[in-house]
């Protein structure tokens, strides 16, 4: 077992939008991770590793490769597979945008599955009609 708990790990928080085939917007994919620079990779440890436990069988290279760490907050941008998928955000991590996010993505989900079951309800209209006023 190979320890990287020397390197200087970084809670972010992974936003993407999701994107589906012939539409355009399908949700919104939101993680909470450590990520750290090393030896110009950008590797990844989940979230429920302690510090302790962030080592080579439980950390993995997310397959980019940068000269430095950016600066948090930053977009990854290029082709290729990848752990962590092109467009996915990188922020810093605080508890109340964590929080934010996934109540947005829980509401965002219910309103598409509304619109999936009863897409001339009233009540959805009213919800539409709301929502397209505020954006």
């Amino acid at each position: 077992m190979t320890p990287l708990t020397h390197l200087n790990w970084q809670p972010v928080i992974l936003l993407k939008v999701v994107r589906l085939l012939f539409a355009d917007l399908g949700g919104v994919s939101l993680k909470r991770a450590y990520l750290a620079h090393d030896e110009g990779r950008l590797l990844y440890a989940d979230w429920t590793l302690e510090a302790a436990e962030r080592a080579e069988p439980f950390v993995f290279a997310t397959g980019w490769t940068m000269q430095s760490m950016p600066t948090v907050t930053f977009r990854l941008q290029g082709k290729g597979a990848k752990r962590i998928p092109s467009g996915t955000w990188v922020l810093p991590y605080k508890d109340s945008l964590y929080t934010l996010y996934s109540s947005a993505s829980a509401a965002l989900a219910r309103l598409l599955h509304q619109i999936d079951q009863r897409p001339t309800d009233p009540n959805i209209i009213t919800t539409l009609i709301r929502l397209t006023e505020s954006i």
